[in-house]
């Protein structure tokens, strides 16, 4: 009696404290999203939007080229970012977790402390740096490097990437700091003490059993760039709108919720699956390491 007397207590523990994150989960994500697959199915008349069925709005974005390729160019700009991202923050990650233990707290906080910024404040700061009269351009005509203003840094795709990549750098860098911190060094040490080099070392030992880190910090980034659009409206050029860019206008100036909503609903759909993917990527990384 005791012991089924406790089990329903423990429910009701679990459910009080998960009650609330579910009624936020329903409200704010679950319902509203339920409204947008909704309004997919609707088509706008004359500036007014009509509840009836039908499969136009889907069709128009599969059938339009513009559609797939400003999506096409969404995920080029994810994949560059996520590099970026990558062959900066691997490195990066691999010297705060061999740092003495006194370090790694503050180095943390000190990669942290950005995001306690504005996230416009910081795509301002950016902006700053691009441009013919941007800082990197007037620094490397002040250096004498240059006598006009260089293309490349000027509001264009490299200057939307870069931006990018400064903003989720962070996001890559944590969760290969956790793989790298936990990693065995005896395993290391081992590979290094029976002949293997640096470079294979690397490839052998090290990144394998650091991948389920690298593969987290690849989702964190190019999950959430894929549907970025405020940082190609401040930073891109007229030519660097992107798949979200189309989304946001849909909602905006054009008024057709309808066939935004069916962009953002397929979207959502690929970024389902691609999340699908790259988690069990990762968690077959984690099976291969353990065993």
């Amino acid at each position: 009696m005791k012991l089924s007397g406790l089990v329903p207590r423990r429910l009701q523990g679990r459910a009080l404290a998960l009650g609330p994150v579910a009624a936020w989960y329903i409200v704010f994500f679950l319902i509203p999203l339920a409204l947008m697959l909704r309004y997919s199915f609707a088509f706008t008349e004359q500036s007014r939007i009509q509840f009836v069925w039908t499969l136009d709005n889907y069709r128009q974005v599969f059938e339009d080229s513009i559609y797939l390729r400003l999506l096409v160019k969404s995920l080029r700009l994810s994949l560059t970012v996520t590099g970026i991202t990558l062959l900066i923050g691997y490195p990066a990650a691999w010297a705060i977790a061999r740092m003495p233990d006194r370090h790694k707290p503050k180095l943390l906080a000190l990669l942290i402390v950005p995001w306690w910024a504005s996230y416009i404040v910081r795509i301002f700061g950016m902006r700053m740096g691009f441009g013919n009269t941007g800082i990197i351009n007037s620094t490397l005509k002040w250096l004498g490097l240059t006598d006009k203003p260089l293309e490349f840094f000027q509001y264009n795709f490299t200057a939307v990437a870069l931006t990018e990549a400064n903003l989720y750098l962070p996001l890559m860098i944590i969760p290969i700091y956790m793989s790298v911190e936990r990693m065995d060094m005896r395993i290391v040490q081992a590979a290094s003490s029976l002949g293997s080099g640096p470079i294979r070392t690397f490839f052998r030992v090290i990144l394998p059993l650091s991948l389920p880190g690298v593969l987290t910090g690849c989702i964190f980034v190019f999950l959430p760039v894929t549907g970025t659009f405020i940082v190609p409206s401040l930073v891109g050029g007229p030519n660097d709108i992107v798949y979200g860019n189309l989304i946001a206008s849909q909602f905006g100036e054009s008024y057709n919720w309808p066939l935004g909503s069916a962009l953002a609903i397929a979207l959502l759909a690929l970024l389902v699956v691609m999340l699908r993917v790259m988690t069990s990527l990762a968690r077959w990384a984690s099976g291969g390491v353990a065993q």
